[in-house]
């Protein structure tokens, strides 16, 4: 097999199948298809690759290259063509395990060919990168040139909750919750909204990723929290004390994500997260929905999305994914977007 798409999207590993999602509500004007290997996407058609830079599931895009079996090094250097360009770097990574080759050698190879093209390198401050990538559990190697920031450069354990300084156990982590926050607003320019912020931390990857922010908690030691953990993070977000279920929100927003408070599951947690939708849905009628919820270990699936029992008065479910937390706790990422319906 051997296809040259528009881009290849290469993701991390850490959640294949909420990555997925992250990238159709990032790349809106190009169609996404699987291949067989778990975390590599063809893009059909062009979107705003600098996206990447913003997700938290995706390593980069790869354009001007393609996808194929991986044969032999030899026959997978007689589908590159070398160009002249200045200042560029080869890098070469795997996914999944070991394709029989060293990626040394590759790069070593590449880098030769060009070489000879006429290209002239700078490894410490690239202006371009030419990415291969090894994917093991499909056999296929993708290449291209890298827009994003590649493999393992992502920095997510320096903004992990527990280092802010205001701090609840119960903090979503970085990388969740900036895929929440790409796949409720994607490429809306409108305002994103947690009705339930608590310690701030989706606000703060929503603010990270350029989109303007409001945040809202009952709380007022949790308001005060959560303006000291942007203040720390270093980016701006509006945060009011405020009743998620009654609140007017203002005209501009386009994505609610939340994360709400619970204890045990108990009625009266049931009842205000359903006065929080009626609140929301009774203001719009064009609106995207990520909830956070808990749910019993086990039902996680790295790879697909799950089904779920769970329903929001007003709101059609698009998909829900499963995501592990201990051996006695998981959470559900609800994708919703208003319903027209009753």
């Amino acid at each position: 097999m051997e296809v040259e798409p528009t881009a290849i999207i290469a993701l991390r590993g850490w959640h294949p199948a909420l990555s997925r999602a992250e990238a159709e509500a990032m790349f809106t004007t190009s169609d996404i298809e699987r291949t067989k290997a778990r975390r590599l996407l063809i893009a059909n058609g062009e979107s705003n690759w600098g996206n990447a830079l913003k997700m938290a599931g995706c390593e980069c895009v790869l354009v001007g290259g393609g996808i194929a079996k991986w044969e032999s090094l030899e026959q997978f250097l007689g589908l590159i063509t070398p160009e002249k360009v200045e200042d560029m770097a080869v890098e070469c990574w795997r996914h999944e395990g070991k394709v029989p080759v060293a990626t040394r050698d590759i790069e070593r190879h590449l880098g030769g060919m060009f070489h000879d093209a006429g290209s002239t390198f700078n490894l410490d401050n690239p202006k371009k990168r030419f990415g291969v990538v090894l994917d093991n559990s499909a056999g296929y190697v993708a290449w291209g040139w890298m827009i994003g920031q590649g493999p393992g450069k992502h920095g997510w354990s320096a903004m992990r909750a527990n280092k802010r300084p205001f701090f609840r156990p119960v903090s979503l982590e970085p990388r969740l919750a900036r895929a929440a926050v790409n796949i409720a607003a994607g490429t809306s320019k409108g305002r994103v909204i947690d009705p339930m912020c608590g310690t701030g931390g989706i606000l703060i990857e929503s603010a990270l990723s350029g989109r303007p922010t409001l945040g809202i908690d009952f709380d007022p030691v949790m308001v005060d929290g959560s303006q000291q953990n942007l203040e720390w993070a270093e980016v701006e977000a509006d945060v009011v004390r405020g009743d998620a279920t009654r609140f007017e929100f203002p005209s501009d927003f386009t994505a609610v994500v939340v994360d709400p408070p619970y204890g045990r599951n108990s009625p009266s947690d049931e009842k205000l997260i359903e006065d929080m939708l009626a609140n929301i849905r009774k203001q719009t009628t064009d609106c995207r929905l990520v909830m956070i919820l808990p749910v019993e270990a086990g039902g996680e699936n790295l790879d697909e999305a799950i089904s779920t029992d769970i329903k929001l008065a007003g709101f059609n479910i698009q998909a829900a994914f499963g995501i592990p937390v201990h051996k006695s706790l998981g959470r559900v990422m609800i994708i919703a977007s208003t319903s027209t319906q009753d």
